[in-house]
């Protein structure tokens, strides 16, 4: 999260007497002055053969397009718009793409509104365009009806580390592009972009048998697609341009393991059934992701609704910790939360499920945020954020919760609050989810007649190709999942009767929602150690007497008996989630033994996996936040798909890395 302040995030736009957008940095068109949405159509559409490829997909399947400098979206746009036109019902496109310097929103509306006929394309990434596109991965989820399957990562980032940091090390499973769009300023005016370390990205991302399309016929492209393995031809370029560079990948290089591989699997199974055990926001958002790609999910849950443990609060916050320093905690957070935001949107928040996007006030109550709040304001300063988070004083806090407010902090505008089990019936109301309510699954384990899982409930054994396990703390009670380092901290959250409440969520020690009904919910206890979940009245009155300090004016109107519910958050050790494919645990130490004496050894060999089970728990007391981008995460891992966060994310959530930790340390 750290920043130079005298290094340019956002493009330098300057614009023409006809509307022409211009790169300030440097100084060349964004697209062609004669007609850029014939020129993308010519070179990348045109010449990568994509309406003939796509027609022949079968249904079902993927399609993925890289591109170098995501600039406008207008490549985008029209690779989506002929999408429509040509790809079979039910086919998916991935569409990965990287910018240095990306535009504000802004200017991007300003420079597509040039192409009306793209409008209703436009409409819809305007939408989902990210609030603040600050450095690193951002996934956004666009199209309607039949044509939902278009997943747009936008990685904000130079080009050569931006795709650098989808790589998983694997061979296998890194080679997803089946085109590229070589676009990006011209190499006379960007020579640093058209680098061999490029192009031997790309290579590494590349399907056998890619095609690349490029504008450019300079030596250093030339050069740089050979050294990649990469055969290009010229072909008649567009308007001025005389000529331009169409390649195919012919052979992929050979590459070793940059370090030891213990996040992959070594096989890979197809899915096409898929059960999920556990329907609290973790269960409904895994199902939610994996049925919009075509699976059938069944979801498993010992209560006979969704959203009825943890996840069963009458009101839950949408809000996420910016942390001050860099690391995976932090980069998680702002990904999660931006993309959360979308999510419910999208869902249908405030309409099909209770809540509004009215704000978060996050108050440097104690002395620790107060320090930390000077660095935050910076931070979100230098990238303009302010369209995700921005600086309030006291004084400007108060009067937008409507009360009075003792406390600096940090404005979230699009964050607020949603009915949690509310959100998780919205989220399995999808014609590929079954829900199989009071239906507590005891054990599962590998079938022998079909290859996949057996699960075995009261209700009989049902059986499914791989097993999704979401039941937070009780992931514990299978020997699979056992060794995982789940911790249960006991929450309990309180409502009262209020005529006048809050305008906006406020949180500092505790938090406060809106009213819902004439009450309002606020809390909650942490208690380490604690397994119970019955209601009590002292820990009514210790949410009580935090609200007093942190909202006074509040406080002195609440009315009425103090009631509630308490539940058992799911945490980890590092508070961060976990998600991703489940190890056999047993294993790991013999393969990789040689971590105890130095950490930082290279062991090439894969261990053993349960093929077909994976697991997303530990989301503590942000889950609202972290399951609707785990669960994308998740989908990645199960479907084969681009991630949706960089890899190093990926290994920091992984359900190996607490026991290869414990290596590293000789334990």
């Amino acid at each position: 999260m750290s920043s130079n302040p005298e290094e340019q995030h956002y493009a330098s736009i300057h614009w023409q007497e006809d509307g022409q957008p211009v790169s300030g940095t440097f100084d060349d068109v964004y697209f062609s002055r004669a007609n850029g949405l014939e020129e993308t159509r010519h070179v990348f559409l045109s010449h990568n053969d994509l309406a003939r490829r796509w027609r022949g997909m079968r249904p079902g399947s993927s399609f993925t397009i890289g591109e170098t400098g995501f600039g406008t979206g207008l490549n985008f746009l029209a690779a989506w718009q002929l999408w429509q036109e040509t790809a079979p019902p039910g086919c998916q496109l991935n569409f990965i793409s990287v910018e240095k310097y990306p535009l504000r929103l802004a200017d991007l509306q300003r420079a597509l509104a040039l192409w009306p006929e793209l409008a209703g394309l436009t409409k819809q990434l305007i939408a989902q365009y990210p609030l603040a596109p600050l450095p690193g991965i951002h996934r956004l989820k666009l199209g309607s009806g039949n044509d939902n399957n278009i997943n747009l990562t936008l990685i904000v980032d130079e080009a050569t580390s931006g795709f650098r940091s989808l790589l998983l090390d694997a061979p296998e499973r890194d080679g997803l592009v089946d085109a590229w769009f070589l676009d990006g300023f011209a190499p006379a005016k960007n020579p640093d972009m058209w680098q061999p370390e490029l192009f031997n990205a790309m290579a590494a991302l590349s399907r056998p048998c890619a095609t690349a399309a490029t504008f450019t016929c300079a030596a250093i492209v030339k050069r740089g697609l050979e050294g990649a393995g990469f055969q290009w031809h010229k072909v008649a370029g567009f308007g001025h341009k005389r000529e331009m560079l169409c390649a195919e990948l012919e052979q992929k290089p050979d590459t070793a393991p940059r370090s030891t591989p213990w996040h992959l699997p070594a096989t890979h199974q197809e899915v096409r059934s898929i059960a999920i055990v556990g329907a609290g926001l973790a269960g409904c958002s895994a199902a939610r992701a994996l049925a919009e790609r075509g699976l059938r999910v069944r979801i498993f849950d010992r209560h006979g609704q969704p959203g009825a443990e943890a996840s069963g609060n009458p009101q839950g916050i949408l809000y996420a910790k910016i942390s001050a320093g860099p690391g995976a905690q932090g980069a998680f957070n702002l990904a999660a939360l931006q993309f959360a935001q979308r999510h419910y949107l999208n869902l249908g928040w405030g309409k099909t499920f209770q809540g509004e996007p009215c704000g978060v006030l996050q108050l440097a109550e104690s002395d620790k945020a107060r320090k930390n709040l000077p660095t935050l304001k910076a931070w979100a300063q230098h990238y303009d954020a302010r369209g995700l988070v921005r600086y309030v004083d006291a004084e400007e806090a108060s009067a937008l919760a409507g009360t009075r407010l003792a406390f600096p902090g940090l404005l979230f505008p699009a964050a607020g609050w949603l009915v949690p089990p509310e959100a998780c019936a919205a989220l399995v109301n999808h014609p590929n989810i079954e829900f199989h309510g009071g239906t507590g699954i005891t054990a599962i384990e590998r079938s022998g007649e079909t290859g996949g899982w057996a699960l075995t409930s009261g209700n009989g054994v049902f059986e499914s190709d791989a097993v999704v396990l979401c039941g937070a703390n009780e992931n514990r009670r299978f020997p699979v999942t056992d060794p995982l380092p789940l911790r249960p901290i006991r929450g309990q959250v309180t409502q009262a009767v209020i005529d006048n409440g809050l305008d906006m969520v406020v949180c500092g020690e505790g938090y406060m929602a809106p009213s819902l009904g004439g009450q309002c919910t606020f809390g909650a206890t942490f208690k380490l150690k604690d397994p119970q979940t019955d209601e009590r009245a002292t820990e009514h009155q210790e949410n009580a007497e935090t609200i007093r300090a942190l909202l006074p004016e509040i406080a002195g109107q609440l009315t009425g008996p103090l009631q509630g519910r308490a539940s058992l958050r799911c945490t980890t050790p590092d508070y961060l989630p976990i998600v991703g494919p489940v190890p056999e645990f047993e294993h790991l130490p013999d393969t990789y033994a040689a971590l105890r004496k130095n950490r930082k050894t290279l062991v090439a060999e894969r261990s053993s996996y349960h093929e077909g089970l994976y697991t997303l728990c530990g989301l503590g007391s942000r889950g609202i936040a972290y399951a609707p981008l785990s669960a994308e995460l998740l989908a990645a891992w199960i479907c084969r798909e681009p991630l949706p966060v960089s890899a190093d994310i990926a290994r920091a959530l992984h359900p190996a890395r607490f026991a290869i930790r414990e290596l590293g340390r000789n334990r």
